[in-house]
Parts: structure tokens; sequence; C-alpha cells
């Protein structure tokens, strides 16, 4: 009987042992399960995070390549409108020389022949249209 009872008791603490060994086991496989999640997640999260930085880089750098893109425009639209100016000045500045020129031109001809013309009907009334006039 003593041995019966010896066999009970080393079953019954081999059930135990079992039944704690069948415990540990499924945590151990909770734990791989909840570790692989885990991996995969941390995976995705990296993934993500990259996926994320090179998205901005690529935006930060296509917002730096419309920027200089921008500023030549604006640089060659100033350095357009500068030579603009400048061209229109100098047009002007010529119109104005010239058109100045023809009038003192004109003034200077028009002096010349009414210069000429009192000479020929005073001094020369001989070949005067008005020395008929003038002398008679």
């Amino acid at each position: 009987m003593i041995a019966a009872t010896y066999v009970l008791v080393v079953v019954a603490a081999v059930t135990v042992i079992a039944i704690i060994a069948v415990i540990v086991t499924v945590i151990s496989v909770i734990a791989v399960i909840v570790t692989v999640v885990a991996a995969i997640v941390t995976v995705v999260a990296v993934i993500t995070v990259i996926t994320v930085i090179a998205v901005v880089a690529v935006v930060a750098i296509t917002v730096v390549t419309v920027s200089v893109i921008v500023t030549i425009t604006i640089t060659i639209a100033v350095a357009v409108a500068i030579i603009n100016v400048i061209v229109a000045v100098v047009a002007i500045t010529v119109i104005a020389v010239v058109a100045i020129a023809i009038a003192v031109a004109v003034v200077v001809i028009t002096v010349i022949v009414i210069i000429i013309a009192v000479i020929i009907i005073v001094c020369h009334g001989k070949i005067s249209p008005f020395r008929y006039h003038l002398f008679y």
C-alpha cells in the first residue's frame, strides 16, 4: 500500500510537472508568436520610416529645384526688364537727339534760305523777281 501511495504521489507529481510543462510550452509559443508579430511590426515600421524619409527627401529636392528654377526665372526676368529699360532710354535719347538735330537743321536751312533770298532781293535787284516793285 505504501508503494501504491508512492506511485500515486509520483504520478501526481509527474502530472503536475507535465501540466506545468504544457503551460510553459503554451506561454513559450505565445512568446514566440508575440516576438514574430513584434518583428513584423518593427520591419513594417522601418519600411514606413524609410518610405516617409524617401518621400520627404523627394519633396525637399523638388521644392529646392522649383525654388532654384523660380529664382533663375525671376533673375532672368529682372535682367530682361533692366535691359528693356536701358534700350528704351537709349532709343528715346537717340530719337530726341535726332529730332533736335533735324529741328536745328530745318532752322539753319530756313535761315540760310532767308539770308540768300534777302541778298538776292537787296543786292542783286537785277535778277530779283521783285526788282520792278523795289526799284521802279
